[in-house]
């Protein structure tokens, strides 16, 4: 065993210093970056929490309008400061930068190529884009607003109710949606097996939940698994020494792919008993202008619906919770979002619906300040190139990983002045600043195919919340306010950090009303 240990660590820092000694000898430069080390480039400086933070500090010390590059034990990465450059790349060089970078570990070994964040653009990712157009588009999504609003009163009821569980009540509530609008499957409890099982699914392979104090999925962790370094050490035989990997890659893939299968069988359970209802797998099983219902058409839409939850459910909670937060701290902007609301329930006697949006312009500008103030996915989903680019003068090879910093795009002081002031104001009057939804949901052919949803699924909450209860900083038993630290936490999904808060009632007009469309709906 020691031997078998000793050849394969020797033959593996061979291989690496080649894989490194190789992507040095370029004719062109590389966008510039931090100083590296030979073999390991960045990867003793590379920050562990944050580095959208780090990355946006790299693009002014050392960018050319922050665009830099760097590499880690001889993997490129270019990271896009500005949305200039991310549109002129991701979006306008589209036919190169669409990929996505393929991880030995969370991708080839656990057999991602179908999974909507791992796929390449091919076919199949078409296939994927146009069942979701199809259902999400603006019109289309329109179904689904009767279950959002109703979602949303129960997610307020619940919240008056019980305010010091806020966090929980709003991932019940993204859970609820989601599974809905996939699959029909009504949540009726925060433990409800579909929604556990969902939750590790991501916690494994496609977005970290904080909850579990991860930074990263367990099988995506940058660092963790030598074979992303290595990539020959797949053919290992899982008995092999330190071949760990492989049998951990078999279980999580057999895991996952059970996860998706389960509600989707259960779907066509209830289309079989004539009681499902209406839900994206269920209309794209019945309707002749989905995919052929055969094996290959159904397993296109089961892997569609299985990445909405993913893609839809951690996100909605970040958002919302910032929310929570921003008013908590502003709360002037609250009182004035408030004022807007109160007015229209005065002059309508009823409450909003999804149809009433246009009604509530200072609304609007809050949530497009909820998006640039803490986006959720400060770097996005990773971008790859395709082939080799020439960007200004610089060479980007073939299979870079190419990073959007949203964050850095958000806190661009020339695009928005005071970057860390929230403050919706910025998008009113007769010259708004740029809008962060051209940037916060992502670029190019990769940008997210539910923004309509997820945008209309954030407007019912907020709005219902302003009209029904005043959120403010917590007190401490001698009466001091308690002031809550703006920090944020580091996963592909950020959440602003746990903090004390008040929740209390407002409007007993609104509550009344809210509760009595519940009891209607009984």
């Amino acid at each position: 065993m020691a031997v078998a240990s000793t050849i394969l660590l020797l033959l593996s820092g061979t291989v690496l210093a080649y894989t490194v000694l190789k992507s040095t000898l370029h004719s062109k430069p590389y966008p510039p970056g931090p100083p590296s080390l030979p073999i390991l480039g960045v990867a003793s400086i590379h920050p562990r929490t944050e580095f959208w933070k780090t990355y946006a500090e790299w693009g002014r010390k050392y960018g050319v309008n922050g665009l830099i590059s760097f590499h880690i034990l001889g993997r490129r990465m270019a990271v896009l400061n500005s949305a200039a450059d991310a549109a002129n790349l991701l979006t306008k060089r589209s036919a190169i930068y669409s990929d996505r970078p393929f991880p030995t570990m969370a991708g080839l070994l656990m057999r991602r190529e179908k999974s909507i964040f791992y796929i390449s653009y091919n076919e199949r990712f078409k296939m994927y884009r146009k069942l979701m157009h199809r259902s999400f588009n603006p019109s289309a999504a329109q179904m689904y607003w009767e279950t959002q609003e109703r979602e949303a009163r129960i997610l307020v009821d619940n919240i008056i109710k019980f305010p010091e569980s806020l966090v929980k009540h709003l991932r019940r509530n993204a859970a609820s949606v989601i599974m809905q609008i996939a699959y029909g499957y009504p949540v009726t409890r925060n433990d409800d097996h579909f929604v556990v099982t969902a939750e590790e699914h991501m916690r494994i392979g496609e977005i970290s939940q904080p909850q579990y104090r991860l930074e990263y999925s367990m099988a995506g962790a940058p660092g963790k698994w030598i074979v992303d370094s290595l990539p020959f050490l797949r053919f290992l035989p899982e008995w092999f020494p330190a071949a760990g990997f492989k049998s951990q890659a078999r279980q999580w893939r057999e895991e996952m792919y059970s996860q998706f299968v389960e509600p989707h069988t259960w779907v066509k359970q209830q289309m079989a008993a004539g009681t499902a209802v209406p839900s994206f797998t269920s209309e794209l099983l019945r309707s002749s202008n989905g995919p052929p219902t055969d094996v290959e058409g159904e397993d296109l839409i089961l892997w569609a619906a299985g990445g909405l939850y993913a893609a839809g459910a951690d996100t909605t909670v970040s958002a919302a919770t910032t929310f929570f937060f921003a008013m908590m701290m502003y709360p002037a902007i609250q009182n004035r979002a408030q004022a807007e609301v109160d007015a229209f329930l005065a002059a309508e006697n009823r409450l909003p619906t999804l149809h009433d949006q246009a009604a509530f312009p200072y609304l609007g500008c809050v949530i497009k300040e909820v998006f640039r103030w803490a986006p959720a996915t400060p770097i996005g989903l990773f971008h790859c190139t395709s082939q080799s680019d020439t960007y200004n003068r610089f060479s980007i090879p073939a299979k870079t990983t190419v990073i959007a910093n949203i964050y850095a795009m958000m806190h661009d002081e020339d695009v928005y002045p005071d970057p860390f002031v929230f403050d919706p104001e910025r998008f009113m009057g007769s010259s708004p600043q740029a809008d962060p939804r051209e940037c916060v949901f992502g670029f190019g052919r990769r940008v997210c195919a539910g923004q309509n949803l997820a945008e209309t699924t954030l407007w019912i909450q907020i709005c219902l919340s302003l009209l029904t209860v005043n959120i403010s900083k917590a007190v401490d038993e001698h009466g001091k306010t308690i002031e809550p630290e703006v920090a944020f936490t580091t996963a592909i999904v950020s959440h602003v950090k746990p903090f004390s808060y008040q929740i209390t009632p407002r409007s007993e007009t609104a509550i009344s009303l809210l509760r009595q469309t519940l009891q209607d709906v009984v």
